[in-house]
């Protein structure tokens, strides 16, 4: 979420007035339990801070986020903030969602996860192809692609030859329907 904070800083070009003190209230609580170090979480804010186009004066960044140590150094109540609340908060676009690591809404978290599916899929469907190709191999078979390629390539030996369809036809021993189907898609291959 530190990670996060800093982001969206960065995509709204460090832009962040009407956030400034939520952003920086929120950066120093992570950075509190991220570092268990309070001076440097507050020394990181003040950092972040100076980076804003419009930064908050120092003593303004302390107070108003001098809640997230105490919170830190009491142990016993925490800020959890639920991701819809951050993005709330924040008015985080889904643009900006698709840059972040955790910040994240429920639609982001499908979209990345049916994104991390499909192309899981495709490399599945891709293995289970190589498989099959390497036991039609081993079997002295072939795939249903080269068997097509093959009688392409008969068929336009046969029509350099002069026959006619329906020869070529009787010949290979395949329906009329499938010769023309395949001289239609010589055609296409070669143009």
């Amino acid at each position: 979420r530190i990670l996060d904070l800093a982001k969206i800083c960065e995509l709204r070009n460090y832009d962040v007035r009407g956030h400034r003190e939520m952003i920086l209230f929120l950066y120093r609580y992570y950075l509190c339990y991220f570092t268990e170090d309070t001076e440097k979480a507050l020394q990181d804010t003040l950092e972040l801070n100076s980076e804003f186009v419009h930064p908050l004066r120092e003593n303004e960044v302390i107070r108003a986020t001098r809640s997230a140590e105490t919170v830190f150094r009491s142990k016993d109540k925490q800020y959890k903030y639920k991701n819809d609340t951050l993005i709330d908060l924040l008015d985080i676009s889904e643009e900006e969602q698709i840059h972040l690591l955790t910040i994240i809404s429920k639609k982001e978290y499908r979209r990345r996860d049916n994104e991390k599916n499909k192309k899981r899929y495709a490399e599945n469907k891709e293995y289970i192809k190589q498989k099959y190709i390497e036991k039609l191999k081993a079997e002295g078979k072939m795939s249903k692609k080269e068997e097509l390629n093959i009688q392409r390539q008969k068929i336009k030996d046969l029509l350099a030859e002069g026959l006619l369809q329906k020869e070529i036809s009787s010949i290979l021993n395949i329906p009329m329907r499938t010769v023309e189907r395949r001289i239609n898609e010589l055609k296409k291959i070669t143009q």
